[in-house]
C-alpha cells in the first residue's frame, strides 16, 4: 500500500511541474515575449502554479481515473 502510495505522489509531482512548467512559460512568453525578465517573471509564475496543480492532481487523479475506468466499461 505505501508503495503505491508513493508511487502516486511521485506521478503527480512529475505531472504537474511538467504541466504548470509549460502552461506558465507559454502564458508568460505570450504577455511579456522572450525579454529580459522571462524567466525571472516564468519562475514567479511557476512558483505560483506548481503548488496549486500539485495539490489538485493529488486530490483529483483518483476520483477522475475511476471516472475514465466507469466511461470505458
Amino acid at each position: 500500500m505505501q508503495q503505491k502510495i508513493l508511487t502516486h505522489c511521485i506521478y503527480c509531482l512529475m505531472m504537474s511541474a511538467t504541466m504548470t512548467g509549460c502552461v506558465s512559460a507559454t502564458v508568460t512568453a505570450v504577455n511579456l515575449g522572450f525579454s529580459d525578465a522571462f524567466i525571472n517573471e516564468w519562475l514567479y509564475s511557476w512558483s505560483i502554479a506548481f503548488p496549486i496543480g500539485f495539490a489538485l492532481l493529488l486530490l483529483l487523479s483518483p476520483l477522475f481515473r475511476r471516472i475514465v475506468d466507469s466511461m470505458i466499461r
